[in-house]
């Protein structure tokens, strides 16, 4: 069924996929408006008021989704929200959970082989009714869903290159205390011997290639899909 009369917010830096989606959105009869970055989706939100934002969590630098998002719930507390990540979830963004907005849908992007599912989760945002089938970062048997918070920020600084000293450094914590943490992350993906090049190397790669890559300059930083 087409959905006249409604307006969605696509916010993505990446301009081809941001273009897909649009032209997507629009088959199905919304009205689509697009940003690729916090400065301009807030002028356009401001602007249009619309009914629903479909928006990336990794914007480039500045801003991210999470935070754009909690202006538009602050602004128009019923606005649907849908967010569309690589990420398995928020503490992959160094975002608390539980500041999430209430009635949000949180849909991972390799979920848009079948692009109903965006359209339903974007759909039943905007009615106010998202289901748990809506919400990715919820799901137990997401990707890495046992890691913890310091194993999260132990990978994410291994996969930016840091050594063992730095990521120490980094942390405030031993060389001891860090060489256990990368062990036990490591573990945690199911990567033996954590402390050896190849092992480091296949933790990263497999680390990567669950929450996306993005290289900007000599800087890896990561949900670049």
């Amino acid at each position: 069924m087409r959905m006249a009369n409604r307006s969605v917010l696509v916010v993505e830096d990446d301009s081809l996929l941001r273009e897909l989606l649009a032209s997507a959105l629009e088959s199905k009869g919304y009205e689509v408006h697009s940003a690729g970055n916090v400065t301009d989706a807030k002028r356009i939100f401001r602007d249009i008021d619309p009914d629903g934002v479909v928006l990336d969590v990794d914007l480039g630098p500045g801003p991210n989704g999470f935070d754009f998002s909690q202006i538009v719930t602050s602004e128009s507390p019923g606005t649907g929200v849908v967010f569309l990540t690589q990420l398995p979830d928020s503490r992959f963004a160094s975002f608390d959970t539980h500041l999430l907005p209430t009635n949000i849908a949180y849909i991972r992007k390799s979920a848009l082989a079948d692009l109903r599912v965006l359209f339903d989760a974007l759909d039943m945002a905007m009615r106010g009714q998202v289901a748990v089938e809506h919400r990715h970062d919820l799901d137990l048997n997401r990707p890495f869903a046992n890691l913890t918070k310091k194993q999260i920020e132990v990978l994410q600084l291994m996969a930016q290159g840091k050594s063992n000293a730095q990521i120490a450094q980094a942390r405030g914590s031993s060389l001891k205390a860090t060489e256990d943490a990368i062990r036990r992350a490591c573990t945690a993906i199911e990567i033996d011997g954590a402390q050896n090049g190849n092992s480091r190397a296949s933790a990263v790669a497999k680390y990567l290639s669950v929450v996306g890559i993005r290289f900007t300059g000599d800087l890896i930083t990561t949900e670049g899909l």
